[in-house]
């Protein structure tokens, strides 16, 4: 067993590289958000580009971790946190993959006449990231009354995402030139709703952590 310095050295270490993982996620979403909104090929090169980084760091994290339990051999509350932060590390790199995926729409719309000026896409996404910006202050705090936040704010991003689907599809309805420039932001959008649903995946664990308490698939506390 490892002593207390080096144990707490570690998961100090665990805590920096999770956070620099966060750090890498938001800039991809607002990156991402950027190209889109600014119709600009080079910032959606330079998510589409970083992706192998956010996959590179979600592996470090996760050899980290591994090592951590096999030499420290954690007691009970530091092995809850370990494996939940696997698991949100996980969970952060999905988040990635969606924000490259939007950067790939945000290329193919910046080599077609602009559609129309984005509004609610714009709304969503800054809710995503803030979301994603509290979960992982929460888990790093552990703050369960944070996670829950996180997790009510998921219902609004549904609510967006209706509302960005009708009115998407009464512009293909009433243009059917609109279709394909239509479908790929209804694309993004629907990589946004997926976000959130990982930013609420990444609080449910917390409020498991903090609490003990499961709340995952039970819908409300």
């Amino acid at each position: 067993m490892g002593d207390a310095k080096s144990f707490e050295k570690d998961l100090e270490e665990i805590k920096q590289e999770l956070s620099r993982m966060g750090g890498m996620i938001e800039k991809a979403i607002s990156t991402a958000l950027l190209s889109l909104k600014e119709r600009n090929a080079r910032l959606a090169k330079e998510v589409i580009r970083t992706d192998k980084e956010i996959d590179e760091q979600e592996l470090k994290i996760e050899d980290l971790c591994i090592k951590y339990i096999a030499l420290q051999q954690p007691k009970a509350s530091d092995l809850r946190f370990i494996t939940s932060v696997m698991k949100i590390n996980n969970e952060l790199e999905r988040i990635g993959d969606y924000a490259e995926y939007m950067s790939r729409q945000s290329l193919f719309l910046a080599s077609l006449p602009a559609l129309k000026p984005l509004v609610n896409i714009p709304i969503m996404a800054e809710i995503v990231q803030a979301m994603v910006q509290k979960s992982l202050k929460a888990l790093l705090e552990r703050n369960a009354e944070l996670a829950k936040e996180v997790i009510e704010q998921d219902q609004e991003v549904d609510d967006l995402q209706q509302k960005i689907y009708k009115n998407l599809l009464a512009d293909m309805t009433r243009d059917p030139q609109t279709i394909e420039r239509a479908t790929s932001l209804l694309l993004v959008s629907t990589k946004l709703e997926r976000m959130a649903d990982h930013a609420t995946n990444i609080c449910e664990d917390i409020i498991y952590l903090v609490t003990g308490v499961t709340i995952r698939h039970k819908g409300k506390f």
